[in-house]
């Protein structure tokens, strides 16, 4: 059955990824679809028809054109567009390659400026550098959406502030030995600078007046936003590894060549080649996700069906080594590290499926769940016992060894994920058992990112002075 509703949030969701049209024009846009197609509708069209020609007419704006032809799947209103050879968009196109060059060349150079400071060696001053790490990789990839998506500026302002305002309270703390909370708190920064990203990617929160009389919200708070934005992340994942092994390919081959006539390049590799190469893969790759759609998209379904059962049998077989040295594993505090980034890489899986799930399937739910819903309900299953175990670890090694920052950050995200996946599985049964929607797991689990969010500043914010910045 035709949705008329999903339809038009797939259309402007498209367009706002695409991201050459600033909102105003999205609003505008949208408004006359939707009179078009109520107009068309008064002629005696059905809903699916008034909407497809509806977005033919549309097509004939160049920058829409242009826009949608990027997007190659199998919905017809997509394929009723045809691509303008249109010299300001190649303009445009020209304009992004060039800032994603500036943006990848600021980044490596502003790995630099602990050396200017005075923290020329890294071994020793490993702190200053990881303190910035964060900021070098996801600050200018807002600033390349701000450009891309044609955000506004002062509330783009508002929220990059965040980033010096991190910086600030990170040299502001002082860090004192065994530095437990400091280390926390640059492990949590990649967390909340992430969740900073979503707005740069989807734009500022904008409800939007719909056809049947209520209001749909589209932006970064939209849970199909967000759900782009998760898989966004795993494509930037793959492209900047599969960069980063051809830098490094690329390096070897160059200090062998130089060798090969007696001069030695590492220490200029070490200080200039390298924090150059690994801080501008990320803008690069960032481009090269949207240039490389299509090609990305047939690969996520299939990378969430190879690494589930992977990770399932890697579940499995941790549960049942517990359970054969109960007494050991609970003394072994890296075992229990270890199930943390387990849970944290089964988590993050998780979510990357759920985007890899067609568009329609989710949105509608009118699909049967498949063989992969149900091995991904097992991988839940699986992650809550192993969190359990993790949790009833973390208890006992407080009430043996007392309360410290890193066990506090331990049993508090270990609770979180805790919630999470029960949460995941509660929805995943009903949706399994024919009771709801997949749409319903999507809108969950797309709100409950907030929490980690939260718990980021907290640990940033609050643990340094509440352990004595030890």
């Amino acid at each position: 059955m035709f949705d008329l509703e999903a339809e038009v949030r797939k259309w402007k969701n498209y367009l706002t990824i695409s991201g050459s049209l600033t909102y105003s024009n999205l609003q505008e846009l949208e408004s006359l679809l939707r009179d078009n197609i109520e107009g068309l509708a008064e002629q005696g069209l059905e809903q699916e028809e008034a909407f497809l020609l509806a977005v033919r007419r549309l097509g004939n704006v160049a920058l829409l054109d242009e826009e949608f032809a990027k997007v190659s799947t199998g919905d017809m209103w997509k394929q009723l567009l045809v691509p303008a050879d249109n010299p300001l968009t190649f303009k445009r196109n020209r304009k992004e390659i060039v800032l994603v060059l500036i943006l990848s060349l600021c980044a490596g150079l502003m790995s630099k400026i602990p050396l200017h400071l005075g923290y020329g060696d890294i071994g020793n001053n490993q702190m200053h550098y990881f303190r910035i790490a964060p900021i070098l990789i996801f600050l200018p990839l807002s600033l390349y959406f701000i450009w891309k998506r044609s955000l506004p500026v002062l509330r783009s302002l508002f929220v990059l502030s965040i980033f010096p305002a991190y910086l600030f309270i990170s040299i502001l703390y002082p860090s004192i030995e065994p530095y437990h909370t400091s280390s926390l708190s640059m492990m949590h920064a990649p967390i909340l600078m992430a969740y900073l990203l979503f707005y740069f990617y989807g734009g500022p929160d904008i409800i939007s007046p719909s056809l049947n009389g209520t209001n749909t919200s589209e932006g970064w708070r939209n849970p199909n936003t967000r759900l782009n934005f998760i898989r966004f992340l795993g494509e930037l994942f793959i492209f900047t590894v599969l960069i980063g092994l051809g830098g490094i390919v690329l390096i070897a081959l160059t200090i062998g060549t130089f060798e090969l006539v007696g001069l030695d390049l590492s220490e200029f590799i070490v200080s200039w080649i390298a924090p150059l190469g690994f801080f501008g893969i990320f803008p690069v790759a960032t481009y090269l996700v949207g240039q490389r759609k299509n090609l990305i998209e047939s690969i996520a379904p299939v990378l969430a069906k190879i690494f589930i059962p992977l990770f399932l049998v890697v579940l499995i077989s941790l549960i049942v080594a517990f359970l054969s040295t109960v007494h050991t594993a609970y003394e072994n505090r890296m075992m229990l590290i270890q199930f943390d980034v387990i849970l944290a890489l089964v988590l993050a899986l998780t979510l990357y499926s759920m985007s890899a799930k067609d568009y329609q399937k989710r949105e509608t739910g009118t699909t049967p769940y498949s063989l992969w819903d149900v091995l991904t309900l097992a991988l839940i299953i699986a992650a809550v016992l192993v969190d359990l175990i993790a949790l009833s670890g973390i208890a006992i090694r407080l009430t043996s060894f007392g309360l410290t920052a890193n066990k506090a950050a331990a049993f508090g995200e270990n609770v979180i994920l805790l919630v999470n996946l029960l949460l995941l599985l509660s929805q995943y049964l009903w949706y399994c058992m024919g009771k709801s929607q997949f749409q319903k797991i999507v809108i969950m689990q797309m709100r409950f990112l907030d929490v980690y969010a939260i718990w980021a500043v907290v640990v940033i914010v609050l643990f340094p002075p509440l352990f004595g910045f030890r």
